[in-house]
């Protein structure tokens, strides 16, 4: 029985239900939580990463790759064929009538499955070497696939900007496709440096312009930022005081110093507290208000454009 309302249902021990939702991150009573299964099908950074790890190698050693693949398969089919050998041998000793120092069977199995195991670590250490081989390669394009692979959470982010927004991983994967095949046309596969350098730039740029085509003009300057953000965390230079400081703006209402503009000026008092507090509180920024109050009619300038 099943309560609707007021209303104890019956239903039948088959009846599934499925509610799907588009929030990233949804939120669930603890109630709620403990009488469904959530499933949780976002890609993730490290599974994306690693397929585009596997597409650069694809493109660059297209027949290692493929006995790579055919590698990882061998090795699960081995994997699965000892466990039947074992199986099998266990078998034949608890059902075996006779003693086994005596069962010409089982010795017959024994050494027929003790020659099956010759040849299948024989494989798997082809197999190792072979998957050795890969992933000294994909190390080598490691820095490739994480670029791309952080960018495409920036497409995320602008997806919640404006329901009209929608990229596929599909259509990610085709501009990843384009940065790898304009490579092949203008650096040498020898240059693998070379090469890794100009499929980071130009996936950058071919990003860059195709979601701008498809943005509000109102909306470009925020993909820029976000991207700049992106790739600026990716080497560590991104101070999280500063990007909060530009999402929430300055906190402080007290001024240390008086407006220069006088009361009715054209900066107010929160924004000259503003100029204040960053010029005290990031060392980048240190200086500004002298040199605002120093060049005021050039930062009116800037100020009203």
């Amino acid at each position: 029985m099943i309560k609707l309302g007021d209303e104890q249902i019956e239903y039948s021990e088959d009846f599934k239900f499925y509610v799907t939702t588009k929030l990233s991150k949804p939120h669930y009573s603890p109630e709620v939580c403990v009488k469904v299964t959530m499933l949780n099908f976002m890609v993730t950074e490290e599974g994306l990463t690693d397929q585009m790890l596997n597409m650069v190698v694809t493109h660059e050693e297209p027949n290692r790759m493929k006995a790579y693949n055919d590698a990882i398969v061998k090795k699960a089919a081995n994997k699965k064929k000892m466990n039947e050998l074992e199986d099998r041998i266990l078998n034949q000793i608890s059902t075996s009538e006779v003693d086994i120092l005596e069962d010409d069977v089982l010795y017959e199995a024994l050494d027929e499955s003790k020659a099956q195991v010759k040849q299948i670590e024989q494989q798997n250490r082809d197999s190792e070497l072979t998957m050795a081989q890969i992933e000294t390669i994909r190390e080598n394009f490691s820095e490739v696939a994480v670029r791309v692979a952080r960018l495409f959470f920036v497409l995320v982010q602008v997806m919640t900007v404006d329901p009209m927004y929608q990229y596929s991983l599909r259509f990610y994967k085709g501009i990843y496709q384009r940065a790898l095949d304009n490579g092949t046309a203008n650096v040498e596969k020898a240059k693998r440096t070379e090469r890794k350098k100009y499929y980071i730039k130009e996936f950058t740029k071919l990003l860059y312009e195709g979601i701008c085509r498809s943005l509000f003009e109102k909306d470009k300057l925020l993909f820029s930022m976000l991207l700049c953000f992106k790739i600026m965390d990716e080497f560590k230079l991104l101070d999280q005081r500063e990007v909060r400081f530009i999402m929430t703006g300055g906190t402080r209402v007290e001024m240390s110093r008086p407006n220069p503009t006088g009361a009715n000026g054209w900066m107010t008092d929160k924004t000259w507290a503003s100029i204040l507090q960053v010029s005290e509180d990031f060392e980048c920024f240190a200086g500004l208000d002298t040199n605002v109050e120093k060049h005021l009619d050039e930062w009116q300038r800037i100020y009203n454009q």
